[in-house]
């Protein structure tokens, strides 16, 4: 396996299971609804729903990135908020994340090993370095939203119980 295939396949794991360490981002997602994903279960913090969107928003700009494109992440796509925090808008944001998702995957599938320690065109930063912060990016959010699914977890068994 040459060192871009093993890129690929962390931030496969990182995104979708497998991981050593513990849940993927969809596993962190798997069971939440709309109710749990649109509550602000910490003052002052992200809603599990706004912190799904921010990962596809930082999936497509590395996407670009890595394609030499220019992009940048607007602040109304950063950490933005549900519009009718239904369950079909919910469905929605899960399958924009999967598409991001493939997105990354088939540009990172098609990029040149040897380039690996090269920047793509107008960036300073490496494709080594946007492929491994991909990962812990998911990691890092997989983890808060685990915090949180826990919280409305407790919720709402608390709920049942009363």
């Amino acid at each position: 396996m040459n060192e871009l295939s093993s890129h690929l396949k962390q931030i496969q794991k990182a995104f979708s299971g497998e991981a050593w360490h513990g849940p993927s981002l969809m596993e962190a997602l798997d069971g939440v609804d709309a109710y749990m994903a649109k509550r602000r279960w910490v003052d002052g913090g992200h809603t599990i729903w706004e912190l799904t969107l921010h990962t596809v928003a930082w999936k497509r700009a590395v996407t670009h990135w890595l394609e030499g494109k220019e992009f940048s992440v607007a602040e109304d796509e950063n950490f933005p908020r549900p519009e009718q925090g239904d369950d079909a808008e919910w469905q929605h944001v899960l399958n924009e994340v999967k598409i991001a998702q493939a997105e990354l995957t088939a540009v990172v599938s098609r990029l040149p090993n040897e380039k690996i320690y090269e920047s793509p065109p107008g960036r300073q930063t490496v494709y080594s370095d946007y492929l491994f912060g991909i990962v812990h990016h998911d990691l890092y959010h997989a983890g808060q939203i685990m915090l949180l699914k826990r919280a409305a977890e407790k919720e709402v068994l608390r709920g049942k119980v009363k």
